[in-house]
């Protein structure tokens, strides 16, 4: 029989879904909430990892301050593209985990996961190694700010590869328990991470001499951010040995493995992790052409790219929370699609779309209202990196609510299975869309920060309308896992 938490999703009749309307089906809304909170909350302070490094470096003296800002802008869509497809691993673990935890098959769920692991044993080694020694090359050929910007770059980003083989392992266990309605358990790991990266970042960044800690600057946030990575997986590995864990699920107590379903979860996570490579490209493209704003300004600053990264990281604050809500949708999309209930799969999706919405609407509001002020946090030390985001924050700010329809339906599209399409779509949207207007309306057209962000909008649109369309249809219903 399935699970009591499986039954609580999934107890729900089996009507068809109300799209023009404005009111919220509170019943789904409290279960997604009942597991999205603990995965907002986990997500938005695993982001904070990232965001206090862009936070912490933004308080060194203004040139070196907008420079490391700069190199982190450029390194950070490189660290992701490959540590982001490794990890992409949870999508396929997690969505064949919620079938089968649905289905009550325990011990089949456990399975998953010890596949999953040695999938992500291999892949975490692996992408330690292509990060390392890709990194130099990748960097060189999107550094077009400074010489300097270049150098911090490539000392950060190859310093983060170090970290991949935690993150891998990490996301593997994460698919699980957030499959598993236990979504509270990478919270705490997050928590350890982000206090971790905190207190490493102080003494790392500026130096403590008492203690005879150099000031390693961007070199210290790159190690402190690999550490807490680790420590972050030490949690998730002590709490699936836990003995509701082992004896449940059988998640060790089985050495035997299941080669079919480990190549069942690497054919998920293949579309998963091309179409975060494709993301991460798109966006390292993105931020070369913001650095060729740099070059061709003349003042030897990386103002624009400083600008820029600001930007993202107040966008991925804003949207972070927005993937994790999809998280938890998408365990509720396979739940439901477990117990046959298609109807039930596809109200899940819209009324997390239209809270989704409501939310960044509000958001949005706020960062066209108060950009100086938001930037401000992140960039203190240089008005002129405030002075050349106001304008880009306050025109993206529009395109929140749209791409939140997207963030949101890609995840439950992940969860029913639909992998390939979105990473198609991805793929699609990047190379013909965001990247070639990026450079049109940006260095090639003459208008600067706001062409360049106003492809990045129509991007996000696009994205919305897309994933909604596929999420329309009936074709993702019919996927089995």
């Amino acid at each position: 029989m399935p699970d009591s938490e499986t039954r609580t999703l999934t107890d729900l009749p089996d009507d068809p879904p109300k799209l023009l309307t404005w009111k919220l089906e509170l019943p789904l809304i409290q279960r997604v909430l009942r597991l999205g909170t603990w995965v907002i909350l986990a997500m938005v302070t695993q982001f904070f990892v990232n965001y206090f490094d862009t936070l912490m470096l933004g308080r060194l003296e203004a040139p070196l301050a907008t420079a490391s800002q700069a190199a982190l802008g450029l390194g950070m869509p490189v660290f992701w593209g490959i540590g982001g497809f490794f990890a992409a691993i949870g999508a396929g673990t997690q969505a064949i985990v919620g079938r089968r935890f649905a289905e009550g098959d325990l011990p089949a769920a456990g399975l998953v996961l010890r596949s999953s692991l040695h999938l992500a044993l291999v892949c975490g080694v692996l992408g330690m190694l292509v990060g390392w020694y890709v990194t130099p090359a990748a960097i060189r050929g999107l550094a077009t700010a400074s010489a300097h910007q270049e150098e911090l770059a490539i000392q950060y980003t190859q310093l983060r590869m170090l970290g991949i083989g935690g993150m891998v392992l990490t996301f593997s266990y994460k698919a699980f328990f957030d499959a598993i309605g236990r979504t509270q358990i990478h919270l705490w790991a997050a928590v350890v991470m982000n206090l971790g990266n905190l207190v490493l970042n102080y003494f790392l960044i500026y130096g403590f001499d008492p203690a005879g800690i150099p000031r390693l600057e961007i070199r210290g946030a790159a190690l402190a951010s690999v550490v807490s990575t680790y420590l972050g997986l030490a949690i998730m590995v002590g709490t699936s040995f836990a003995r509701t864990y082992r004896t449940r699920f059988h998640i060790y107590s089985r050495p035997s493995l299941d080669w079919t379903l480990v190549a069942r979860i690497g054919r998920l996570m293949l579309p998963s992790g091309i179409a975060t490579a494709i993301l991460m490209l798109g966006f390292a493209l993105f931020m070369g052409f913001v650095g060729t704003l740099d070059n061709l300004a003349g003042h030897g600053t990386n103002t624009y790219t400083a600008a820029t990264k600001a930007i993202m990281d107040t966008a991925s604050l804003c949207f972070m929370p927005l993937i994790a809500f999809g998280t938890a949708t998408a365990t509720c999309v396979s739940q439901s699609l477990g117990r046959d209930k298609t109807n039930l799969a596809a109200r899940y999706g819209w009324e997390s779309t239209r809270l989704a919405v409501y939310a960044m609407l509000l958001v949005g509001a706020c960062t066209w209202t108060f950009p100086e002020w938001v930037i401000g946090l992140l960039s203190p030390n240089d008005p002129a990196v405030i002075a050349a985001a106001v304008p880009s924050l306050r025109l993206v700010s529009f395109a929140f609510a749209p791409m939140a329809v997207g963030l949101v339906l890609a995840q439950a599209l992940y969860g029913a299975g639909a992998n390939v399409f979105v990473a198609s779509a991805e793929f699609v949207l990047h190379f013909g869309v965001l990247v070639p207007l990026s450079w049109l309306l940006g260095p090639k057209l003459g208008l600067g920060m706001v062409g360049i962000w106003s492809a990045a909008a129509m991007y996000a649109t696009l994205f919305g309308v897309v994933m909604a369309i596929k999420f329309a249809g009936p074709g993702w219903r019919r996927i089995k896992l």
